[in-house]
């Protein structure tokens, strides 16, 4: 079984899903989305589904984003 990815809760889940919902910025919006997904307990593998960015990308963005909070 996949494990799941740790989030560190700079913002709860509800602030994450308005960022990602309201940013215009395409990139910006990718990367809400990968860490609300993540932040509700969805699997990596799914993640990578929903997005087509790769694993290794992904837990490049959660280690920055848990070290640096959103200016990640």
């Amino acid at each position: 079984m996949p494990k799941r990815i740790s989030i560190i809760p700079h913002y709860y889940i509800d602030e994450l899903e308005q960022r990602y919902r309201q940013t215009t910025d395409g990139i910006e919006r990718s990367h809400y989305q990968i860490i609300w997904l993540l932040a509700q307990g969805r699997l990596t593998e799914e993640v990578v589904a929903v997005t087509g960015y790769s694993r290794y990308w992904i837990y490049e963005l959660v280690r920055s984003y848990n070290r640096l909070g959103v200016e990640a």
